[in-house]
């Protein structure tokens, strides 16, 4: 409608101007498929060669975005990828105590804030003995089964290196049978980062509502007020590195992060799982990295950091 408007100002000798009407719209949202598709871009240009899976769920809209890579190359996702819980199974640990022995007492309270100030493995040891002093890990382990969550488990105590406690069981999953990626999973605890995403969403949900697929399997066993003593319990891991490190000083993260080094003192897995709560919206932010050589820390951290940043910006654009 403006080119014959134009048109007569630029033919008219006196008249030379004109007034355009407009209206004045917001750029539109990027897509959550704008955002994996630059998630995938930052994996690539960091140069990071081990399996990275990455587990994304927006609280808000209930959308996911769930991928993984190797060497760069993008894998199948179903079944998912198994990697070594490393501390990450402490969560699961935590729910299931919750699950068998209900609201935790001052003693539990100590051993609880330990797993996730420290993440000291004796206090997640005793967690799971209070369950069961011989079987507590398989307990754990028949807990997030009956969440769904058949790629999680642990298969013994903690203990410690010099050491080391019996392996209980040997558990096949979907994703610890696949072939055609390698990530040497540990035989005592391995997850996914959908199986820990869900998770961390069922905690959240029931938070938020007291609903929710944790109360829906376990009735009667695990309360709203739980879930968020939970949820407080995981915002006391201040580690201030990986995911944490990506969001503005003072956002609300109940996370858990985790890495463990080989008998040879090297580091091939680290992880970070987390609820982030932010202005534009709440998110779960699981991401596992696995390098076969070393997962080199200057490498790795940085690359969670700005993986993190980019799911930040996408749910705060404009804020």
């Amino acid at each position: 409608r403006a080119v014959p408007i134009i048109e007569d100002a630029l033919y008219s000798p006196s008249n030379r101007s004109v007034t355009l009407s407009y209206q004045q719209t917001a750029p539109a949202r990027p897509t959550m498929e704008n955002l994996e598709i630059l998630l995938k871009q930052i994996i690539d240009l960091s140069g990071f060669d081990g399996v990275i899976t990455l587990y994304l769920a927006d609280m808000q809209s209930a959308q996911e975005i769930h991928f993984a890579l190797d060497n760069g190359e993008e894998i199948p996702v179903e079944p998912d990828v198994a990697i070594t819980a490393s501390s990450t199974i402490k969560i699961p640990i935590m729910v299931s105590n919750f699950i068998r022995l209900g609201t935790p007492n001052e003693t539990t309270t100590g051993y609880m804030e330990n797993v996730f100030q420290q993440s000291d493995n004796a206090a997640a040891d005793l967690l799971m003995s209070q369950i069961n002093a011989f079987d507590g890990p398989l307990l754990v382990t028949e807990d997030m089964q009956t969440l769904g969550l058949e790629n999680t488990f642990m298969a013994g105590f903690f203990c410690n290196p010099a050491n080391p406690c019996p392996l209980l069981a040997r558990y096949s999953t979907p994703a610890n049978q696949r072939t055609d990626v390698e990530t040497n999973p540990d035989d005592y605890n391995q997850t996914t980062a959908s199986d820990i995403g869900m998770l961390l969403t069922d905690i959240y949900q029931c938070a938020e509502t007291g609903g929710g697929a944790l109360v829906a399997a376990f009735p009667n066993q695990i309360s709203q007020s739980d879930c968020q003593m939970m949820i407080e319990f995981m915002e006391q891991d201040k580690f201030g590195s990986l995911i944490q490190a990506g969001v503005p000083d003072g956002t609300k993260v109940a996370h858990k992060h985790g890495f463990i080094p080989d008998r040879f003192g090297v580091v091939h897995d680290i992880s970070d799982v987390a609820i982030v709560y932010t202005p534009g919206g709440d998110f779960v932010l699981a991401i596992y990295a696995y390098h076969p050589v070393q997962a080199i820390w200057g490498e790795v951290n940085p690359l969670f950091v700005e993986l993190t940043q980019a799911v930040y910006n996408y749910f705060n654009l404009g804020r």
